[in-house]
C-alpha cells in the first residue's frame, strides 16, 4: 500500500507564501502620482488618514493658538512644520525611484 505525502510531493506545485505579500506604501504611492493604481481601500484609508490629520491639527491650532489670541506663535510654528516637511519630502524624493 503506498501512502503519498502530499507536502513532498514533487509533482505539486507549491502553495503561495502569504507572508510574501508587499503592501503598497499608500502616500509613497500618491506622491509618485500613481493614485489610479490603487484599490478602492486604499484610497478611503488614504482619505481618512488626510481627514484625521486635518481634524487633528486644526483641533491643536485652535485649542493652542486662535482660542488664546497667540497668532503670532501659530504663524512660527507653522512655518518650522513647513520646514520639516519640506525636508522630508526632499529625502523622500531623493530616495524614490
Amino acid at each position: 500500500m503506498r501512502h503519498d505525502n502530499r507536502i513532498h510531493d514533487p509533482g505539486r506545485t507549491p502553495e503561495p507564501n502569504l507572508f510574501d505579500f508587499v503592501p503598497k506604501s499608500v502616500w509613497r504611492e500618491v506622491y509618485c502620482g500613481r493614485w489610479s493604481g490603487l484599490r478602492p481601500v486604499q484610497k478611503a484609508e488614504f482619505v481618512v488618514e488626510l481627514v484625521f490629520f486635518a481634524l487633528f491639527i486644526g483641533g491643536f491650532v485652535y485649542n493652542s493658538y486662535i482660542r488664546d489670541g497667540h497668532v503670532l506663535a501659530l504663524v512660527v510654528s507653522f512655518g518650522a512644520v513647513w520646514l520639516i516637511l519640506g525636508a522630508f519630502f526632499y529625502l523622500l524624493t531623493r530616495f524614490i525611484h
